[in-house]
């Protein structure tokens, strides 16, 4: 349980920023690693303030400072790493995320975590959730909405190569989460320079925390064990559209980041330093 309310708030030693494109898990993974008793992450701090966003923080206390005032909660005596999840397929959240990164690195030790879905599963889970949860029960996929869901994953994943590059980022894939999520987290929290808790993967044992979790309404209202199940389904799904996603493709080659980087992390291992080994 985090701390809440105390009287005076711990200056972190370590800064985390996980990146991804919407619904390539980037919830998940937060609440895996901040079920680790040395860590306080904030979900999605510039999508969760349209009334009042983030300033880009020079200092891991500036961040820490905003995100008590913003959330009502605080760093604990005994956590020492802090940081935030944010998704970046808009301009103005990728930029923020980016910015804080580039502000606080020299500053603090930070780690960028990156995690990496194939976009056409991204695409096919945001499209469900935009039927469930937000109010497009239409939503569908279309030549159009192909085309516009790939102009905006184009921008967005030049971007997290760059910054993900730029500081040695973890990526992370997020079928090798699910599939096996004790091995996974273990070599990802030596990334990040803590040891693997096994009270990590019951997360869920805390509960709903719509409070504090943001990004899937499943994980903050119903959390639940990690299965690779749903990722299964997911891809049985994608067989569905494969005519129209090589349509477009071939279509247009200006979207060949989007498939060049699907190809690349497909070959990399479960959890990979980008800029050099893991």
């Amino acid at each position: 349980m985090k701390q809440e309310g105390a009287s005076k708030p711990v200056s972190p030693d370590k800064f985390v920023a996980i990146v991804g494109l919407p619904r390539s898990g980037t919830t998940l993974l937060a609440a895996l690693i901040d079920a680790h008793p040395r860590v306080c992450l904030y979900y999605e701090p510039w999508n969760a303030s349209p009334k009042g966003r983030p300033p880009v923080p020079a200092t891991p206390d500036a961040f820490a400072e905003w995100m008590e005032r913003r959330f009502h909660i605080r760093i604990g005596p005994h956590q020492r790493i802090t940081g935030f999840k944010e998704t970046t397929i808009l301009p103005e959240s990728t930029a923020w995320a980016i910015a804080t990164i580039d502000a606080i690195a020299p500053v603090c030790p930070t780690q960028v975590v990156w995690i990496f879905r194939d976009p056409m599963l991204c695409l096919l889970s945001k499209i469900e959730g935009a039927r469930k949860w937000w109010g497009y029960p239409d939503s569908a996929v279309t030549h159009d909405s192909l085309l516009r869901y790939l102009s905006q994953t184009e921008a967005s994943l030049r971007a997290l190569e760059s910054v993900a590059t730029r500081h040695r980022g973890l990526l992370v894939r997020y079928e090798s989460l699910v599939a096996d999520p004790a091995a996974t987290l273990t070599q990802l929290m030596s990334g990040i320079g803590e040891a693997f808790d096994p009270a990590q993967l019951e997360y869920h044992l805390a509960g709903p925390q719509p409070h504090k979790v943001m990004g899937d309404p499943e994980v903050a209202s119903q959390p639940a064990p990690i299965s690779v199940e749903r990722e299964h389904r997911r891809v049985a799904e994608a067989e569905q559209y494969r005519a129209l996603f090589e349509s477009v493709r071939a279509k247009h080659p200006e979207f060949a980041l989007v498939h060049a980087i699907a190809e690349r992390v497909r070959a990399l291992a479960p959890v990979s330093r980008l800029g050099g080994a893991c």
